[in-house]
């Protein structure tokens, strides 16, 4: 298998996607075109040394540039998307110290193996950049979203499947599909097999013994911190041209496979259960404080439960519960 054959292969996905964004036929698949660009060139690069010069050449005046940018994003007034000009500054200047400290062996020998990564590896370096801008702009995000009121979020029938495509490309970039794993060993290093009729009513199960632990624990928050309790649920999901329980059947299984693709079968293997659950709490920061630590704690019990089965069976576990909260009474 050739790496740089299957860079172009991720090259072309993620120029898909980027097109299929920008020009209004998807909404969604732009966000994880970056991260899907840097991996396949990373894990290209690791496997041609003679690049590896080039490349730390760009990485210099990358981060300079990168620098320049932040500058003039803060002193032009620039936004992008929907950030404003202080948080693009703040992402730039970011990416720039990133990219300084990766180039330095020492720094990385220091900080990457704590991670559960190898200091030597592109791709795991690639990867420890995605986790802390992932939890900078969480943070960034967290606060922004502290002053917005109720809403309603729409969702349409495409929008499950583009979620679905996003999660599982990241995953199967990240992990080296077509690089340096084929299908066989890209389903076994995710953890992706067949489930057994017991061991999808163990699923269900499962999904049920969440609901009352994280039942509790709202019963507990809306107690103790009734204010707090009323503003975690004020962004809900409308449907859109769908009946609200097919939308619930579509939306939980979309979520459920494609997270855990993700942070269960691609990254946990990696960083382990407990640095996996604190990105995917920081990915739902649309909750307050208290909901962000039940989303940690739920995530460290699906960990744990894929060490012992499956990521196939967590994804079930996860669409099930999922599909509770939809359904059951004062669910989304």
């Amino acid at each position: 298998m050739h790496p740089w054959r299957g860079a172009l292969l991720w090259l072309g996905v993620a120029l898909a996607f980027a097109a299929l964004d920008l020009t209004g036929v998807t909404d969604g698949l732009l966000p994880p075109v970056p991260l899907i660009v840097a991996l396949a060139l990373a894990r290209a690069l690791e496997r041609t040394p003679r690049a590896l010069g080039w490349v730390r050449g760009l990485a210099v005046a990358g981060a300079a540039g990168s620098g320049v940018l932040a500058v003039l994003a803060w002193r032009l007034d620039v936004s992008l998307v929907d950030l404003d000009p202080p948080t693009v500054a703040a992402m730039l200047v970011a990416i720039s110290l990133l990219t300084i400290v990766g180039l330095a062996r020492r720094v990385r020998a220091a900080l990457l193996p704590p991670l559960g990564l190898d200091p030597d590896s592109a791709v795991h370096l690639v990867s420890a950049g995605a986790f802390v801008l992932t939890l900078g702009m969480a943070a960034i995000d967290f606060v922004r979203l502290q002053d917005q009121p109720e809403g309603l979020i729409s969702l349409t029938p495409a929008d499950p499947f583009v979620s679905l495509a996003g999660d599982l490309a990241l995953a199967l970039a990240a992990i080296g599909f077509m690089q340096t794993r084929g299908p066989r060993d890209a389903l076994a290093r995710l953890a992706v097999r067949w489930l057994t009729p017991r061991q999808v009513v163990g699923a269900i199960v499962a999904a049920a013994l969440f609901h009352v632990g994280i039942g509790m624990l709202e019963y507990a928050e809306g107690v103790f911190l009734p204010s707090t309790h009323a503003r975690e649920e004020r962004f809900r999901l409308e449907f859109v041209g769908l009946p609200p329980v097919v939308g619930a059947v579509l939306v939980s299984t979309a979520v459920g496979v494609g997270e855990e693709v993700v942070f269960r079968g691609a990254l946990q293997p990696r960083l382990g259960v407990v640095l996996s659950s604190l990105v995917f709490a920081a990915t739902h920061v649309q909750y307050q404080l208290p909901g962000v630590a039940m989303i940690f704690l739920l995530s460290l019990a699906l960990g744990v439960l894929r060490r012992r089965t499956s990521t196939t069976f967590t994804a079930c576990v996860h669409a099930f519960y999922d599909l509770g909260a939809f359904l059951l009474p004062g669910g989304g």
